[in-house]
């Protein structure tokens, strides 16, 4: 009898990772971009799931416009690994709009776009013809860190952005999601989502509902279940 393959276990400290969710709302139901991961995925497999990935080492070389609010900005900070703060920032969203671009072909919360030619290069020729990530146009709305036991680890930010800053979209993506589309917040629970998905869910609507500072929740892994504690808000600070 043929064993099952043994799934290799994470070792070490969760990869920086960013995610963005973006939203549109045009109609009587908001809708979210999302895709499903390859079946033969290491980490979540088949899951349906919002597009983002791990930080990249030049990801925060690119020199973004606007600002985000200054307590999302506060927030963001908190158990940053990076020695220059301003560095991590830029990292995490530029992050969360190249691999939204990458997976999706979505062109979000960007600015520098020029009409010719752009459209059709990969992120770094983008870069470096001038588009850069927006941050006037982001929202941090959340932070988890996978659970211990998963063949990968990551300690993502999620950001929140509105399909009416949507760029370009390109026929190309890198093949990390399939059935792209946009999945209303009424029946997207309907899908196949991994538990802290389903979770952020939740948050989102209270973050399209509420505009004064909702709260920004902070999802860890303990005693068996996912944690939730509020990095800024109506509650007490993580």
């Amino acid at each position: 009898m043929t064993s099952p393959p043994q799934v290799r276990v994470f070792r070490g400290r969760p990869l920086l990772a960013a995610t963005l969710i973006v939203v549109d709302q045009s109609g009587s139901e908001p809708r979210v971009l999302m895709g499903r991961r390859r079946p033969d995925a290491v980490f979540l497999p088949g899951k349906f799931v919002f597009p983002g990935g791990r930080l990249e080492d030049e990801d925060g070389d690119c020199q973004p416009s606007g600002s985000l609010d200054p307590h999302e900005r506060d927030c963001l900070l908190r158990g940053g690994r990076h020695a220059d703060p301003d560095r991590g920032i830029r990292a995490f969203v530029t992050a969360a709009i190249r691999e939204t671009f990458e997976e999706t072909g979505y062109l979000v919360s960007v600015d520098g776009l020029s009409d010719t030619g752009d459209r059709a290069a990969d992120w770094s020729s983008m870069v470096r013809s001038g588009v850069r990530p927006d941050l006037g146009q982001l929202r941090y709305i959340a932070r988890a860190i996978t659970p211990p036991g998963r063949p990968r680890r990551y300690d993502t930010r999620f950001f929140l952005a509105d399909a009416a800053g949507v760029k370009a979209i390109v026929p190309r993506t890198d093949g990390e999601l399939s059935e792209i589309g946009w999945f209303g917040l009424d029946t997207v629970t309907a899908h196949d989502l991994p538990s802290i998905t389903r979770l952020v869910l939740c948050d989102l609507r209270s973050a399209l509902d509420r505009r004064d500072k909702p709260e920004i929740p902070f999802y860890f892994w303990r005693g068996g279940h996912f944690r939730r504690a509020v990095l800024f808000g109506r509650g007490r600070s993580a």
